[in-house]
This record gives structure tokens, C-alpha cells and sequence, in this order.
């Protein structure tokens, strides 16, 4: 199987309407399937901390 690595789809969501913080994020990994291993990645405060910076960012309105 041929998916997207775990950081690389946490920052797609990351700019979706969906996702208003990492909490989040981490939530809709892990209905995607993404295991508690590949999540752990979001434990360390810096990763956290640019997750959440763009999950507040404006995001464009649906069409």
C-alpha cells in the first residue's frame, strides 16, 4: 500500500476547514487508519506548536 507519509498528510489536514488544532489533526489520522506509532510523531511541542499555527490560519471558503 502506497500512502502518504504520516508528517506529509498531517499538514494537508492541517489546512483543511476540518481540522482547528492538532487535536484534530491526530483525531482524523487516526481514522484514516494511521497507526499509534505513526501518530506519536505529533508528541514533540515544536511540531505541535507549527501544526496548530496553521490549522488557525485563514482558510478559503468552500465552494
Amino acid at each position: 500500500m502506497n500512502r502518504t507519509h504520516v508528517v506529509e498528510r498531517a499538514y494537508q489536514l492541517a489546512r483543511t476547514q476540518n481540522c482547528l488544532n492538532t487535536g484534530d489533526v491526530v483525531k482524523a489520522l487516526s481514522g484514516e487508519g494511521y497507526s499509534g506509532a505513526e501518530i506519536s510523531h505529533f508528541q514533540g511541542s515544536s511540531i505541535r506548536a507549527d501544526l496548530n499555527r496553521i490549522c488557525k490560519m485563514p482558510k478559503p471558503e468552500a465552494a
